[in-house]
Formats: C-alpha cells, structure tokens, sequence
C-alpha cells in the first residue's frame, strides 16, 4: 500500500474518513442496507454497539466526575466525554447514508477532525500526572479544551480541502481519487503516535514514582484492545463481511474494542488513583 492511499483501505472497510472522498467510496463488501427516512443504515450492528457503548462510557463519566479526591478526575470526565462525542458522529458519519453528498462529506470532515483532536486531548491527558499544571484547575482545564478546539478546526480544514476543494491545494487529482497524504498523516498515523506517548508517559509515572505495579496491567490491556479493533478493522473487515453474508464487519468489533480500550484507561487512571497513600512512594508524587 502506497502512503497517503486510502484506495486499499476504504476497499477493504468502511471507515468515516473514506466520506471524504465521495458517496461512490463504499468497501467491496457492505453491509445489508436498511432505510430510514432521508438517510440509510449502512450499519446497524456498529449502530447498536455505537449506542451501547456510548452510555457505557458516559457512565464511566459520571462516576470519574464523583471520584472527588481522585486526582486528575476533571480531566479524566473530560476525556471520557470527547469519547462520547466521537462516538456520536460515528454514528452519523459511519453509519448512516445520508441523501445529501455534501453532508455525507461534512460528517466525514467532523470525523476525522474529532479523532485527531481527541488523541491530542489524550497525549494531554497523559501529561496531567506530572503536575506541570495542577490537575482540575481552570488553566489546565483550559489548556486542553483551547488546544483541542485549535487542532479540531485546524484539522477540520484539512480534511475540508481535502473534500471540497476550498483551496485546490489538498484535493485529490482526479486522476488519484483516493491519494491524500496529508489525510493518512493526521487520521492513521498521529493516533499511533500519540498512543506511543500517552503509553510512555504513563509507564514513566507507574515505574518512577509509584511502588504499586498492577495499573499497568490495565494499560497493556487498552494497547492490547485498541490494536486487536485495529487489525480487525482494516484487516479483516472485508473477510468477515463475506463470510457471515454481509450482515456483520469489522466495524462493529472496531467499536466494541476501542471502547474496552478506553475503560481500561479509566481502569488505570482510576487504580493510580486510590487514595490510599500507601501506594505512592515517599516523594508523595501524585497522578
């Protein structure tokens, strides 16, 4: 595969950044399709596990929200809830079909800008534990919604270009439809970096400071989760479209792993922070 070619990729499974490119970029196997009013489910297993673990995790939410005395809860909330809206336009950009070219485009455009945003809040998020800045607090609070604000509407524009031609520099040559480097850059590559520094930052807190070992048990079961989603999603997607005659994909387990990914984030954030203080080392370090 070339990089910055998406040809194979939305050949293969049916990710929203593939919107980007136009109504006719479907994968060679697709769901059954179903219809509802204006628009089209595409699909309804992804829909249904969509919905599910979108009150999951804003359950989880709620209960980092309560957690008072844990450190980086506010962050934590944060975090899980830029999850929740991600999952929100998953829905409408990845499974549903809408009548209109243009909002197909658009939800395509919010998709990819999301996800970029939201593994930049991570790479953020990761960083609360070395109390650059203190946890909760208006400035930190700030500091990740502003960034984030900044990299979604930069990364927006990108993928708007990308789609609609504003500046005739980011669109793709008629004769390469599907060639976007600056697109593969910031939708496939950035999130693996940004998973990288999350995982370095946080194995730097468990190893350094803390006494207590079992949190990263949690961690290597989100990288685990996440990658497992991944190499279902663009690897497999099309073998088992095919092979359960196309009444499921990828896509659905994509969702159900990337969530299980995200809780054993909020797994580990939420064993480093217990309040007993015995496990924190004599620096009295805190996440």
């Amino acid at each position: 595969m070339r990089y910055g070619d998406f040809a194979s990729i939305c050949e293969r499974s049916a990710v929203p950044v593939c919107r980007l490119f136009g109504n006719a970029v479907l994968p060679s196997c697709y769901l059954n399709v179903y219809s509802a009013k204006s628009a089209l489910f595409v699909n309804l297993p992804d829909f249904v596990i969509s919905i599910i673990a979108f009150f999951f995790i804003a359950y989880l939410a709620f209960r980092a929200h309560r957690k008072i005395d844990a450190v980086g809860r506010r962050e934590m909330t944060l975090l899980l809830s830029f999850f929740c809206i991600m999952l929100a336009f998953n829905i409408a950009g990845a499974d549903l079909i809408h009548g209109s070219s243009l909002v197909n485009k658009w939800l395509g455009v919010v998709n990819t800008a999301l996800v970029v945003s939201f593994f930049w809040a991570l790479i953020l998020f990761g960083a609360v534990g070395f109390q650059i800045m203190a946890d909760g607090s208006l400035k930190s609070m700030l500091t990740i919604i502003g960034t984030s604000l900044i990299i979604l509407i930069s990364m927006g524009y990108i993928a708007a270009d990308t789609a609609l031609g504003i500046s005739d520099g980011l669109k793709p040559k008629p004769s390469d439809p599907l060639y976007s480097p600056g697109v593969f850059t910031i939708y496939l590559v950035f999130p693996l970096v940004a998973i990288v520094i999350f995982g370095l930052l946080q194995m730097t807190i468990v190893i350094k400071f803390l006494s207590a070992r079992l949190p990263m048990v949690w961690l290597l079961c989100a990288f685990i989760c996440f990658a497992a989603g991944q190499a279902i999603m663009f690897g497999a997607s099309k073998k088992m479209c095919e092979s359960t005659n196309r009444r499921i994909d990828g896509a659905f387990f994509a969702t159900l792993l990337d969530t299980a990914a995200m809780s054993c984030v909020y797994g580990f954030w939420s064993a480093i922070t217990v309040d007993d203080s015995n496990v924190y080392e004599e620096e009295e370090y805190k996440f």
